[in-house]
């Protein structure tokens, strides 16, 4: 790990580990229920990047554009809004590429056609309306009696799963008790 003092235009790349570090003490300091661990956490990113020459901001860029000599000299103290707004923005643009990438593998995955045989799979196996069995389905009676002799379902759900009223819900499983 470099020990550089935190000079202006005396820079050093972060390790994969240190990066990976990074963003570990950046996520517990935006993520965090607890405020001292908040602030120390982000005190430790701070104390990371200074070590090789960077303020957060500097240090939360990707790895070429942290290279890059700016005029902003490094900061020591106290976290600001200015770093907490840096951290979210960072998150926020991650998040906004991730899924561009996501949405882009996406479409080139529907333009190379992988996702016709999933389709006209999933359109074979639901039958139409028209093809339905009829007359097999239960009455709305004995599919609560199996519910609630089966299931540890709350008496709301059956009643919105059968169309049942509530009165009758609890008329069947009163007489299921007595008749047992």
């Amino acid at each position: 790990m470099a020990t550089t003092a935190c000079k202006p235009g005396t820079r050093t790349p972060l390790s994969r580990e240190e990066r990976t570090r990074l963003e570990a003490l950046l996520k517990v300091a935006a993520e965090s229920p607890f405020p001292g661990e908040r602030a120390n956490a982000l005190d430790a990113a701070r104390r990371l990047a200074g070590r090789h020459g960077m303020s957060l901001q500097e240090a939360t860029r990707p790895a070429a554009a942290a290279m890059r000599p700016t005029r902003l000299p490094c900061r020591a103290g106290r976290f600001d809004a200015r770093d907490v707004a840096d951290f979210v923005a960072y998150s926020e643009a991650k998040l906004r590429a991730d899924k561009e990438r996501y949405e882009r593998a996406l479409r080139e995955a529907f333009e190379r056609g992988l996702d016709d045989g999933m389709r006209a799979r999933a359109r074979a196996s639901q039958p139409d309306a028209s093809q339905r069995p009829r007359g097999r389905c239960r009455s709305p009676q004995s599919f609560a009696k199996v519910l609630l002799s089966e299931t540890s379902l709350p008496l709301g759900e059956i009643v919105s799963l059968t169309g049942l009223d509530i009165y009758r819900i609890v008329g069947l499983k009163l007489k299921m008790r007595s008749a047992a």
